[in-house]
Formats: structure tokens, C-alpha cells, sequence
């Protein structure tokens, strides 16, 4: 079962979730789009993995982003742990959540047909 590491909605609104793999997800909302990347769960990876972990998804224009977060919440059941009041950051990391590693995160984020919802 993937396990919420964190949730920050106070300084910026990023998130960090590790999953059944063992691969943490850093999810960055913001007004410049949204930022998903993959990193090891380590301590090194953790300082470093926002920084430099492959991006597993990327999106700058905001009103095409919060159309995939739109897809995004239609599509997956909501998960208690996550208690974001950002509903574009809630709907990312429920995604992240129902997926186990991040090349299926990759594939759920990027899937053509959520650009078409």
C-alpha cells in the first residue's frame, strides 16, 4: 500500500508519496503548472529527487493541467489519507496514490485520452 510522506499547502503546494515499489512521487502544484517527479526513498534521493529525479510529468500551461485534474478526480476514487484543500493537488496525488510504480504513473498522467475529458 503506498504511504503519504508528506503534503505541504502552506509554503507552496507539493506532495511526496511512496510507492508500493519502493519510488517516491513529488507532486508540485503551482501557478506556473504542475511537476511530477520520481526519485528514490532514500535520504540523499529525498534531498535531491525534486531536483533532479526524472519528470514523470510536466505541465505549464495551468488550464490544461487542471483539465487533467478535472479527468484525473472523475476517474479515481478518492483516498482518505489525502487531505489536501488544493483540489488540483488532491486530484494529482490520488492518481500518484492508485499507482504502483512510476512508470505506470507516468503512463496515467500523460494518457491522451484525459486531454480529451
Amino acid at each position: 500500500m503506498p504511504r503519504l510522506l508528506y503534503i505541504n499547502e502552506k509554503f507552496g503546494h507539493d506532495a511526496t508519496i511512496v510507492l508500493d515499489s519502493g519510488d517516491a512521487c513529488w507532486i508540485s502544484v503551482g501557478k506556473k503548472g504542475v511537476l511530477v517527479r520520481s526519485h528514490k526513498h532514500s535520504f540523499l534521493g529525498g534531498l535531491l529527487g525534486g531536483l533532479f529525479g526524472p519528470k514523470l510529468y510536466q505541465e505549464q500551461n495551468v488550464y490544461q493541467a487542471l483539465s487533467v485534474a478535472q479527468a484525473l478526480s472523475a476517474t479515481f476514487r478518492p483516498v482518505p489519507q489525502i487531505r489536501c484543500k488544493d483540489a488540483m493537488l488532491r486530484a494529482f496525488c490520488t492518481a500518484v496514490w492508485h499507482c504502483s510504480s512510476p512508470a505506470r504513473v507516468k503512463a496515467v498522467l500523460n494518457d491522451p485520452s484525459l486531454l480529451a475529458a
